[in-house]
């Protein structure tokens, strides 16, 4: 018999985003087709002559390892220096550092300012990470409450991560009373934005019709785009529906697709999730003559060249 693994809940990262216009043309054009060697070449001696925008762009290059070698110290000092002139990316990077400890002594209550700053300036990027740190109780008292406020902010200025953060909040009825209606909404949001783990769950809440109405096809759909970015639990859950689906869900077993995803999802995951998936892929296997399983080891390997991304 087939052995299943608890969906479990991602945690999100927090990332700035781009920058708006280049201090230069070649600077920007270089920085832009991901010439980071160049575009750092132009734009130090202007951040060195005080432009903002190029302060900003050499600070992140530093931090991510972008045309040269990661140094969080030498980002830190471009991100203050552009952070003190207001510019919102450079503030909500800089607060990032100083929460993790990165290039600057850890620092949760710097970390907070800074990101209350880049709420002031609309940064949903910032909102979602006093909500985060609100519910972790980082710099501040842990307040459920307060950071389910914080999400909905984010999340209605389109931030992802936070609609995806707040449908879990619905889920679990930590913060706000539970709600699998809206935790189904808000899943929708950040599915639609490409959030593979909020397509896992929004694929799991049509799987069990919490909050939607039980439709495995569905289901199937929003595992799939989930998988196709390589969650392991959405493989796990796309290959174990392949393998035996439920009779009455309109979806015809598949075992040369079971093997497939099996196959990635022992690949993503790890420790007895890995070994359960690895375990259902011999066992799917001893289901098939030698015919069906030299195609199907064919497709599994057409989808691992091709990172599963077209597999269905």
């Amino acid at each position: 018999m087939l052995r299943h693994a608890a969906v479990a809940i991602a945690a999100f990262m927090f990332m700035a985003g781009a920058a708006g216009a280049a201090p230069s043309d070649d600077a920007f054009a270089a920085y832009q087709k991901g010439d980071y060697k160049t575009a750092l070449t132009l734009m130090r001696p202007l951040a060195e002559k005080g432009d903002v925008e190029a302060q900003y762009k050499v600070g992140a290059m530093y931090a991510n390892s972008l045309g040269v070698s990661q140094d969080h110290k030498e980002a830190a000092k471009w991100l203050t220096l552009a952070a003190d002139k207001g510019n919102v990316f450079a503030i909500v990077d800089l607060a990032v550092l100083y929460q993790n400890g990165q290039g600057v002594a850890k620092d949760y209550k710097k970390a907070m300012e800074l990101f209350r700053l880049g709420a002031e300036k609309k940064s949903s990027t910032a909102e979602a990470s006093i909500a985060a740190m609100y519910e972790r109780g980082l710099g501040v008292s842990q307040d459920y409450k307060e950071s389910a406020r914080w999400y909905r902010l984010a999340a209605d200025h389109g931030n992802a991560s936070a609609q995806y953060n707040l449908g879990v909040i619905y889920a679990n009825g930590r913060g706000l009373p539970k709600d699998y209606k809206q935790a189904a909404q808000w899943y929708r949001k950040a599915a639609d934005q490409g959030l593979d783990s909020a397509q896992l769950n929004l694929g799991a809440m049509y799987y069990s019709g919490d909050g939607v109405p039980k439709n495995a096809v569905e289901a199937l759909k929003y595992f799939r785009l989930s998988a196709q970015q390589r969650n392991g639990r959405a493989q796990f859950n796309l290959a174990s529906i392949y393998a035996a689906p439920r009779e009455g869900d309109g979806i015809v077993q598949d075992l040369a697709r079971a093997l497939v995803w099996f196959t990635a999802a022992a690949a993503s995951l790890s420790g007895d999730e890995a070994k359960i998936a690895s375990e259902n892929f011999k066992e799917v296997a001893s289901k098939m003559n030698p015919i069906q399983l030299r195609a199907a080891q064919a497709l599994v390997r057409d989808c691992r060249d091709g990172n599963f991304k077209k597999c269905d």
